[in-house]
């Protein structure tokens, strides 16, 4: 199963609410007495009595968790829940760490390793039943009766409270490496978002619909959120195409999932993902590579001037074994575009994997000879690598970018030390500069 790292556009917190119940037992007999109200024909033609249901509701759903707020160091918590007694601690693997878990008589509150509450998760709600499931349909019911809105604003901002809270829980439970409640829930926010109260496109959790039903196993379920996802333009920077795509490879659909990668590639042929993706399908299914490289001539005869073009075919050369031809795109896709960075640094990478290969070589050489040819033979290869490495590092603002060249650079000028009197400083420049010293 693939681990994945969410981007949190959704953050873990609860509203304040005034006038909160206390326990369940006071939140239990808010809700009845809501219900018992709007049970009463002439109370039931006010908006304002549904309002109030969805609001018991969405306090009893509360109710258990009230004014937690994660973020919050753990001894803060126990001092705020003195009164509540932790049952057990525990330690839980999640979908992205491992977990410091206490337990209380209704919820499970999970820290991360720095003892912050990361979220929470409810084990015995207040009132039994999807009650925030139940708020929406009250809200649904204060709307038709409403035809002036004079409830409108209340209706609207109660739904996004909903619907935040639902995301967050989907958050919560896929934390937890619950996936399958995480991808009901995901929908369900979606589905929210639809209602004819906040009528919004929610492409954020419809992705992550697709994205969680694929780790629960729930394929055809996963399928359709990404085909939503592409229908609303949600392309994730191509990673919409290339995550459907090995939902039907895995699925065994391998003509779906080849169609996928080739619609994906014409929009984003940068990402990695349905480049190897591609390349893998061709390989597989024996058919021509040359179909491929259509594909990549038919996108530089649109855009002859966008040197990432030139640096995907050198890409496929490479992955295909011709380093020949890789060597000349990455120089072509500099020579497109002397800016581009990824030109000069696609070739160093190449020269420093086939150093390293030859060092894997040589370590299994028993032959003196052939050994001491073979380390030669990646001395040179390391020493192709320094002019595009040099090249980029100056090329580019990133910082990650220009760590990694520097990285590459100390350890290949450390390696060659004894070969030029120069190098040797010079692996000193890059390694202060990693230090943070230059």
């Amino acid at each position: 199963m693939k681990r994945i790292l969410i981007a949190l556009s959704l953050i873990l917190s609860l509203t304040m609410v005034s006038a909160q119940p206390k326990n369940a037992a006071d939140a239990l007999k808010a809700v009845n007495k809501a219900e018992a109200a709007a049970a009463d024909a002439k109370k039931a033609a006010k908006p304002a009595t549904w309002v109030s249901l969805a609001k018991a509701y969405i306090d009893a759903y509360e109710q258990p968790s009230r004014n937690i707020l994660t973020g919050t160091p753990q001894q803060e918590v126990k001092l705020f829940l003195k009164e509540q007694q932790i049952m057990g601690t525990s330690e839980k693997k999640g979908a992205e760490g491992v977990y410091s878990v206490d337990s209380y008589a209704d919820k499970d509150l999970y820290y991360n390793e720095g003892g912050i509450l990361e979220f929470f998760l409810v084990t015995k709600p207040a009132v039994e039943g999807d009650l925030l499931g139940k708020a929406i349909d009250a809200l649904g019911k204060a709307k038709e009766v409403d035809p002036k809105d004079s409830k409108g604003k209340d209706i609207l901002a109660m739904m996004e409270d909903i619907h935040g809270k639902i995301a967050n829980e989907a958050l919560s439970e896929y934390l937890a490496g619950n996936f399958d409640k995480a991808s009901g829930l995901f929908k369900k926010a979606a589905e929210c978002a639809a209602n004819p109260i906040l009528n919004k496109v929610d492409s954020t959790n419809t992705y992550y619909t697709a994205l969680v039903s694929n780790m629960a196993g729930k394929k055809e379920q996963a399928v359709e959120f990404y085909k939503k996802c592409l229908d609303m333009g949600y392309y994730q920077n191509g990673f919409a195409f290339a995550n459907l795509a090995e939902t039907y490879r895995s699925m065994g659909d391998n003509d779906a999932c080849k169609a996928v990668l080739e619609e994906g590639f014409v929009k984003f042929p940068e990402n990695s993902n349905i480049l190897i993706g591609l390349i893998n399908q061709y390989m597989d299914s024996k058919d021509d590579t040359g179909k491929l490289f259509d594909l990549i001539h038919s996108a530089q005869a649109l855009d002859p001037k966008n040197a990432s073009l030139f640096y995907v075919e050198a890409n496929v050369y490479k992955q295909l074994g011709d380093f020949e031809n890789a060597v000349k795109l990455y120089k072509k896709s500099a020579e497109v575009d002397p800016n581009y960075v990824f030109g000069p640094l696609g070739l160093g990478v190449l020269y420093y994997d086939q150093a390293i290969d030859l060092q894997t070589k040589a370590s299994e050489e028993l032959d003196d000879n052939k050994y001491m040819a073979l380390v030669k033979e990646m001395d040179e290869t390391l020493e192709k690598a320094i002019d595009p490495f040099e090249a980029a590092f100056a090329k580019t603002t990133d910082k990650e970018i220009k760590g990694a060249v520097a990285e590459y650079l100390k350890n290949i000028y450390f390696r060659l030390r004894e070969k030029n009197p120069s190098y040797e400083e010079l692996s000193k420049k890059y390694d202060s500069f990693l230090k943070g010293d230059a």
